[in-house]
């Protein structure tokens, strides 16, 4: 039996009331939305990415709060799902397993680290902890990661106009990650608009050449690469995934599921399914993170 894994997914664009109202998801329960979502499209891993500089005073994203995200659906949400759902939220400090009749989800924490590095942010993908410190340089990141072994790995590595590091500097660090993120699924317009100059200056990074060029770069330098949704709405969870045989990974606690994840996919044993997400979801949640951020009402809740 296969085990389907997004080990890149954001959820709705923020968790704060104002996004929720932004999206359409104002007073229902994340978790259930996911959960289900989950359910649908047949994943057994859906990794919730954090990605936030509100911070503590180490640099961690703050608990108890809605960039925490994985925390934030515990604390908010789990009370209130209907009593067709079990939950196991013993299983780990960095995991909730959903159960609704004979499907099941492992929702694990993720984190998109915000690196800094001679006054320019760049992005770094991290599976299985949201507590990785923001700010630290690309080195000093990747060498936190390994020292705590953690699975992480160069995130849309191609898209520097959207913090990706850029080969010149992945070529630095790449032997100490894991993988490569190659097909980001939101990277869905067509390779021809890159070609094209009026579209092309907005457009043109977003193309599937991006993806390419990715790929490419982790042929060459011996990594495998993920297939990641990178859904900013749940609707999105899954449309691109990685597939590992149910063998491979030990479900018998956090740590061993951690481990056997990193594994699995440090030496490959995996496939991966690389969807695109539709134009009319790709245009749904840019305009709405476009119009929510127009006068910043955004920061004042």
């Amino acid at each position: 039996m296969a085990i389907k894994a997004d080990l890149h997914m954001h959820g709705p664009i923020g968790f704060e009331p104002y996004w929720l109202r932004v999206q359409g998801y104002e007073g229902k329960n994340l978790l259930q939305l996911i959960a289900d979502r989950c359910f649908k499209a047949k994943l057994g891993i859906c990794a919730i990415t954090s990605e936030s500089d509100q911070t503590d005073d180490d640099n961690v994203i703050l608990r108890n709060s809605p960039n925490d995200r994985l925390g934030f659906l515990v604390e908010n949400y789990l009370d209130s799902l209907p009593r067709e759902y079990e939950v196991d939220d013993k299983f780990g400090t960095n995991s909730l397993v959903v159960a609704k009749g004979n499907k099941a989800v492992h929702l694990i924490n993720g984190q998109t680290v915000i690196v800094r590095e001679l006054g320019k942010r760049y992005d770094h993908l991290v599976i299985g902890s949201n507590s990785v410190p923001n700010s630290m340089n690309i080195a000093d990141t990747v060498q936190y990661c390994n020292d705590h072994g953690l699975l992480h790995g160069l995130e849309h590595p191609a898209l520097q106009s959207h913090f990706g590091l850029g080969f010149y500097k992945a070529m630095q660090v790449v032997d100490q990650c894991d993988f490569v993120e190659g097909h980001n699924a939101q990277l869905r317009w067509l390779r021809a608009f890159s070609k094209l100059p009026k579209v092309g200056k907005k457009i043109a990074p977003y193309t599937r050449t991006s993806n390419d060029l990715a790929k490419e770069f982790a042929r060459k330098n011996k990594k495998h690469y993920l297939a990641n949704s990178d859904a900013h709405r749940i609707e999105s969870a899954g449309i691109a995934s990685n597939e590992f045989n149910e063998g491979e990974l030990d479900f018998s606690s956090e740590s061993r599921l951690f481990k056997t994840l990193r594994s699995s996919i440090i030496e490959g044993n995996f496939t991966t399914n690389e969807g695109y997400e539709s134009i009319c979801g790709w245009i749904n949640w840019v305009w709405k993170f476009q119009r929510g951020i127009r006068g910043e009402q955004y920061k004042q809740e």
